[in-house]
């Protein structure tokens, strides 16, 4: 019997939520059968549970019920898998698949809080050693992990990878035009993210706006990001469907992380028909391919220049983008990911 961890049901949709929902989502439609343990906390709004088989089970909602309360739900339980999407998982479950998005805070540990990184630091190796298989988001990510874990057979990790829910994130017909051009950066603010680098840059920007989508999180280090431009605007969260009427007005999306496990936002702009510049970083060579423009975000003249020039090109280069994006695409569906996961489960658990 499969079992997903449901914890992330609880939680505001954000990158790794989004992944297990629509993994979850996916699974259903191909008519897998699996029950999520949740917390007997409120779903949030972001999800539509309507056709998943949810059980609540036990108290709280932290870190100390994924560790300590949900593995009781198992006592006595034989033929289960329970699978983790967003992290760990709890290491006092024998029968379990856990998920390492990235390795971001070992790699640079000045980008999270002292509590996380400490957290993660000594739990992430016992989460792998108790777990059955592990998943990640991308090639890169793999090679991350036995890099940082040498101790892991490679056979041991698979990738599955993410996608774009196209039933959302499309290009709409009936969206008026921007009131002004703008670029449009989505991330959560964090120092990994380089918003200070792309800031800079952009100070310089006259040829349109930029504006910023999403939220600080008491996980990462301080960061306090200040702009003295008219032309740099702060949106913070806004709403899917927001965001999707974003991707269709803006001239380009730009993406200047340093680091990421797979960075989901740039297919999400392709979807959109919105063109991509992107950090010149393995993962996003690997997610992107040719459907993007790079530039190395270390060098804030750099990104100013290929934001320059993109918003310089022709319609006809701007169109090709646009066809790339979508060719690129094809390559990842949340059904391709299911199915990837379902005979991962019948192989190795």
């Amino acid at each position: 019997m499969l079992y997903i961890n449901g914890r992330f049901l609880t939680q505001p949709m954000t990158g790794v939520e989004r992944y297990a929902y629509n993994i979850c989502k996916a699974l259903a439609r191909l008519q897998q059968p699996f029950t999520i343990v949740c917390p007997k906390a409120p779903i949030h709004q972001d999800y539509d549970v309507s056709n998943l088989n949810i059980v609540h089970y036990g108290i709280g909602n932290s870190h100390f019920w994924e560790q300590c309360v949900l593995p009781f739900f198992f006592i006595g339980k034989k033929n289960y898998l329970v699978v983790s999407f967003t992290g760990l998982g709890s290491v006092l479950i024998p029968h379990k698949m856990m998920t390492i998005h990235d390795l971001a805070f070992l790699k640079n540990p000045s980008w999270y809080s002292r509590t996380y990184y400490w957290y993660y630091k000594l739990m992430t190796p016992l989460a792998v050693k108790t777990s059955q298989h592990i998943l990640t988001v991308s090639e890169f990510s793999k090679s991350e992990i036995l890099r940082f874990y040498p101790f892991i057979k490679g056979e041991k990790i698979s990738v599955v990878y993410n996608a774009v829910n196209r039933q959302l994130f499309k290009c709409l017909s009936d969206v008026p035009p921007a009131k002004e051009p703008f670029v449009l950066c989505v991330s959560s603010i964090d120092p990994r993210k380089n918003f200070a680098r792309l800031i800079e840059a952009c100070q310089g920007l006259t040829e349109a706006k930029l504006y910023i989508v999403g939220n600080y999180n008491r996980v990462f280090g301080e960061q306090q990001l200040t702009s003295t431009s008219d032309h740099i605007h702060f949106l913070g969260r806004v709403s899917d469907q927001e965001l999707v009427r974003l991707y269709n007005q803006a001239e380009c999306f730009v993406f200047p992380s340093l680091y990421e496990g797979f960075g989901l936002p740039p297919l999400e702009a392709m979807a959109c028909g919105c063109p991509v510049l992107v950090s010149d970083i393995p993962v996003e060579r690997e997610v992107c391919a040719d459907a993007a423009q790079y530039f190395n975000p270390l060098e804030p003249s750099e990104i100013l220049r290929i934001i320059a020039q993109y918003l310089s090109n022709t319609d006809v280069i701007k169109e090709t983008m646009r066809q790339k994006g979508y060719e690129n695409l094809t390559r990842f569906s949340w059904e391709k990911s299911a199915r990837a996961l379902m005979e991962i489960i019948k192989t190795d658990c």
